[in-house]
């Protein structure tokens, strides 16, 4: 099973928004990112996503902001979860205001905003009232400057984005590559070599585009999916261990109780 990483254009047409409502939905560690800005709301039970190389554990109540052209995955562990999912046209609501563009934080937790994202679902879906377009724009419009005001993370100047997004592609290929082969032996040397780098352009580079060394994030994709066979798969720990990238069985536990809180044969207790 491998991860893969793709651009994906969203068919919003001319539409502001698109929203669907998703019960016990997972994206099997899909890689990609997209211009529109990608709101996540969770109604109900609890699910493990990932954004900008970052796992987060939410439950009800949770907000994931997926900023444009930002890395992410999807759902890719969940337990009885039902969420909201909002997909806003760049066109219409985005990260660049003047020469500025604004980073959102991914995960929130605000009261005002469940209740603008919930007043949105209603009004867009009709299940309140008639549909109504201009009452859309309204809670859109007031949504964005509450995430303007409360939840900007930081803040780019145009120019300084637009070589932020130049470097992505590079980035890009980086974790497809990593996300297709995480069962082999990697060293930083050997992965430097394989993209034209120097071991500590490479080390540096990759640190700084996904705020942890390349070590830790091949571990945390093999633990990503030793999590999904545990879940998914009646085999036993070794077993997973090996399908992981994982040689040695105790440096595997170490590694999973260290990352998730609690031991392999733990984990498969609370499934």
């Amino acid at each position: 099973m491998n991860v893969r990483q793709e651009y994906e254009s969203l068919r919003l047409g001319n539409h502001p928004i698109q929203i669907k409502e998703l019960i016990n939905h997972t994206s099997n560690g899909r890689i990609h990112w997209h211009e529109a800005i990608e709101i996540l709301y969770f109604t109900q039970g609890r699910a493990v996503t990932s954004c900008n190389l970052q796992s987060y554990s939410v439950k009800k109540g949770s907000i994931i902001l997926v900023n444009g052209n930002e890395l992410h995955t999807g759902i890719v562990s969940q337990f009885e979860s039902r969420f909201y999912c909002f997909q806003f046209n760049p066109n219409f609501f985005h990260n660049l205001m003047g020469n500025d563009y604004i980073v959102f934080e991914n995960i929130i937790e605000d009261e005002d905003c469940i209740k603008l994202l919930e007043r949105l679902y209603l009004v867009s879906t009709g299940k309140s009232t008639p549909h109504n377009s201009l009452e859309q724009i309204r809670l859109t419009s007031e949504l964005f400057l509450l995430l303007l005001e409360r939840h900007t993370k930081t803040v780019l100047q145009e120019e300084e984005y637009r070589k932020t997004f130049k470097k992505l592609d590079t980035f890009n290929h980086i974790i497809e590559y990593l996300n297709e082969h995480y069962t082999e032996n990697f060293s930083v040397g050997s992965l430097a070599a394989h993209f034209n780098m120097s071991p500590s352009y490479f080390a540096h580079f990759f640190k700084k585009n996904a705020q942890k060394s390349v070590i830790e994030y091949i571990n945390e994709i093999r633990i990503m999916y030793a999590k999904l066979f545990l879940e998914k798969e009646d085999v036993s720990i070794s077993e997973i261990a090996l399908r992981t990238g994982f040689y040695d069985i105790n440096y595997f536990s170490r590694k999973f109780k260290a990352i998730t809180g609690m031991s392999p044969t733990e984990y498969k207790k609370t499934l």
